[in-house]
């Protein structure tokens, strides 16, 4: 007779491993399965950052030491590599002219290497004696019985495995999610395509920020996206930056051709990466039957790394406490409307407008805005709700003297102040 797993896990990102870890303390019989031979090893790209700021999804962590502290959930895990202390956010407009975001003493975030994140689970994992395999996708999970049935394909072909419960932790493109149907009805927004190039010998003028270059003339048509520090596998290595745009020619023109093509003069590319995104609105009941949808897989666009390791770890004590004495899937579902803050639509809007929506105005406009908005630093974080907040209370304090000077921009803000999120994303992909 086959084995039947108490939980079956699809995926071993940040989110994966945090559940395997935390299911088998609970003392659950654990299946993890990953696509990739390689599972702490990124092909894709990837800010790497860790928020700092307080309460970020009704969680706040910072770093002890060789420890991630998760203060709010009460637990702790490994990170035995080197940090990035970013100092400032910058939005550049095509003139030069800056949108400064910083904090006085604290970083505005903290950049770490994924790979070492991933690499320092991995072996946490490891020392359960979690089953786990390597090489092997998650094609499907389906109810069956009051069990769950999954269809692997590995090295050895086809194969179903049947667990009490699952989690779908198979990313922001999840074939789990997609099966069970949980798209149907799930607004989507489109599927943006980014390109980055990581290199060493990059010489910037803000060593430390995290840098948003808005604005067609930046790159001769088409955004140039974002540019920041990365944390090599090593202290000591060359440093590292990532420019990230929506396509590689863009980059290049950037690179060449842009006002800041200076920093580049020296740079070697050590490796490409890109990422295919489709954009959904949040799952709003992230479960189906026994299988719960963690992270990437229920979110809109992403939870980050943090947000996929706590909400793996939330996952795993429902799935003890489900499988114990009942009402652990309820918990999760009710925490994760809880504490993701892209379920409230408002937020969503606020942060599409300010990181998308923005940088559509001409490029004169974006100038003169970004030049009024230079004369003040805004204190915020790396952060996707916090920053937005600020950033359009401050254009809305200079409204007044906007509608006398410039009219037009004035119509035009209000008119992207009021846009829908498919018009901004349609804008801001060229469309």
């Amino acid at each position: 007779m086959a084995k039947t797993y108490d939980l079956v896990i699809v995926g071993a990102g940040p989110g994966g491993l945090m559940a395997a870890l935390t299911a088998k303390r609970e003392g659950l019989d654990v299946l993890l399965v990953e696509q990739k031979k390689d599972i702490a090893r990124i092909g894709r790209t990837c800010a790497e950052v860790l928020i700092t700021r307080p309460n970020c999804d009704k969680e706040t962590v910072t770093v002890e030491g060789e420890r991630i502290i998760f203060h709010d959930n009460d637990f702790s895990i490994p990170y035995r590599g080197p940090w990035v202390e970013m100092k400032q956010l910058l939005r550049i407009s095509p003139g030069g002219f800056r949108i400064i975001l910083e904090r006085d003493e604290t970083p505005v975030g903290r950049i770490l290497n994924k790979e070492i994140l991933l690499e320092n689970l991995l072996t946490e994992v490891e020392k359960t004696g979690c089953e786990i395999e390597n090489e092997t996708m998650g094609l499907k999970a389906e109810n069956v019985g009051g069990e769950v049935v999954v269809t692997l394909q590995g090295k050895g072909g086809l194969r179903e495995v049947r667990a009490r419960l699952a989690i779908a932790a198979d990313g922001v493109n999840s074939r789990i999610t997609h099966g069970l149907g949980l798209n149907k009805g799930r607004r989507f927004y489109g599927t943006p395509k980014v390109a980055s190039l990581i290199m060493e010998g990059v010489e910037p003028t803000y060593p430390r920020a995290f840098i948003m270059f808005q604005g067609k003339g930046h790159s001769g048509g088409g955004q140039a996206g974002y540019f920041m520090p990365k944390v090599p596998k090593k202290s000591g290595d060359p440093e590292l930056y990532e420019i990230c745009g929506y396509s590689e020619e863009s980059l290049g023109k950037f690179m060449t051709e842009g006002r800041f093509s200076s920093w580049f003069k020296k740079a070697k590319v050590v490796r490409k990466t890109s990422a295919v995104l489709n954009f959904y609105a949040p799952i709003a009941e992230p479960l189906s039957g026994n299988i719960m949808i963690l992270g990437d897989a229920a979110s809109f666009i992403e939870v980050y790394n943090q947000g996929a390791i706590m909400y793996g770890f939330r996952a795993a004590k429902a799935a003890a406490k489900e499988l114990k004495e009942g009402g652990g899937l309820v918990d999760y579902v009710n925490y994760w409307q809880y504490s993701y803050e892209y379920n409230r639509p408002e937020k969503m809007v606020e942060a599409i407008r300010t990181a998308l929506g923005i940088p559509t105005l001409p490029d004169d406009d974006l100038d003169y805005l970004f030049a009024i908005l230079e004369q003040r630093n805004i204190r915020s974080y790396y952060d996707e709700f916090d920053a937005p907040q600020k950033i359009i209370a401050a254009i809305n304090g200079h409204l007044p003297r906007i509608r006398k000077e410039r009219p037009e921009l004035a119509r035009r803000i209000e008119t992207l102040f009021t846009s829908t999120i498919e018009e901004m994303l349609k804008m801001a992909m060229g469309g």
